[in-house]
């Protein structure tokens, strides 16, 4: 008796081989009962050990071309496999043939593997390949869509679009971004049989200090020894909506200088009270803060008159002294807090 002879591979595809062999004579399907399967295991590349053998039985052996489909097999792997012929006579195999399948879409980019960096303007994006990549991924394609915002005003149609990467490319920097404005990522990686299952992430922008107005002239609507009135105009928010607004007195007091270096105005997070001024040695103190109901349109605002604002006192100004008037909008979302100020008046 003698084994399975001519076994080739007649069709490949990712999950499946077909095989095929030549008929078996009358000593073999007449003479005796025999049993005949089909044992195979992978062979992944780099694997220091083979996988444990797997067999089947066949059925199809009495027609005039025998054959059997090997199936649920995983793509792109090397599968190692072989007739077995058994009767009372004894134990025959074929020749062992090696086959790789073919590729498939590749599985999904792991989500842990997703890092962002967020900015005002831009998201910094990194991933890693799909753990089962069915073949070899030929690109990667991000598209993005903005879901929201803190600041109501913006217009987020035009905030979506579609980024492709080459295979060794696993990250990619997105700008022209909205501030304080939520992004949906959806990443997909492909092989020559297409594009796996999508993986969805989302991070958020940070927000901009809002855009104070331009003051031209530092020149006051009205001043007297105590008092300076100037007109306060509304910010325009960046990501998030102005929160309140803040008057700000410093004292000016001589300062070193190098020549031709200009002044980089600073602004002032942190509120120190008219009667703590003193005590913690502050050279400025928050004569106001406003809501920003009281300044949907350009208002004039009297520096100095004794009044309190939010529990800011408002004290009139000594008038041997000089001092800066500063204006401030601040800005409060997601756990971040942005201010821009401007120089409204000196004194």
């Amino acid at each position: 008796m003698h084994g399975p002879r001519r076994l080739e591979v007649v069709d490949v595809q990712s999950k499946q081989v077909t095989l095929r062999w030549e008929p078996f004579g009358y000593n073999v399907t007449r003479c005796h009962s025999y049993n005949l399967t089909v044992q195979y295991h992978y062979r992944p590349a780099g694997a220091a050990s083979r996988e444990p053998v797997k067999e089947e039985v066949v059925y199809d052996s009495l027609s005039t071309a025998p054959q059997h489909a090997l199936r649920n097999l995983p793509p792109f792997t090397n599968v190692s496999l072989k007739l077995v012929l058994s009767n009372p006579e004894g134990r025959r195999e074929s020749q062992e043939l090696l086959v790789l399948t073919d590729e498939d879409v590749p599985g999904a980019v792991p989500i842990d593997s997703i890092l962002g960096s967020s900015y005002e303007q831009q998201i910094s994006l990194s991933w890693r390949e799909p753990l089962q990549t069915y073949g070899v991924i030929r690109q990667y394609e991000i598209s993005y869509k903005a879901l929201s915002s803190f600041d109501t005003e913006f217009d987020l149609s035009n905030q979506s679009g579609k980024v492709f990467k080459p295979a060794n490319e696993t990250s990619h920097v997105f700008t022209g971004l909205y501030p304080g404005s939520t992004y949906s990522f959806t990443i997909k990686a492909s092989t020559v049989k297409g594009f796996g299952q999508p993986v969805i992430t989302q991070f958020t922008t940070k927000i901009s200090a809002p855009l104070m107005p331009a003051y031209d002239q530092e020149s006051p609507l009205n001043q007297t020894d105590s008092t300076v009135t100037v007109l306060l105009k509304p910010a325009q928010s960046r990501g998030a909506p102005v929160s309140k607004y803040q008057v700000v007195v410093e004292e000016e007091r001589p300062r070193r200088q190098r020549r031709g270096t200009a002044e980089i105005l600073r602004c002032y997070p942190v509120p120190v009270h008219f009667q703590n001024s003193s005590a913690l040695s502050s050279p400025y103190y928050f004569s106001a803060e406003l809501p920003v109901g009281e300044l949907r349109a350009p208002t004039a605002f009297c520096i100095g008159d004794n009044r309190t604002y939010s529990g800011y006192w408002n004290a009139p100004l000594l008038p041997h002294k000089s001092y800066a008037i500063y204006y401030q909008a601040v800005s409060t979302a997601n756990g971040e807090t942005k201010i821009d100020c401007v120089r409204v008046a000196t004194k």
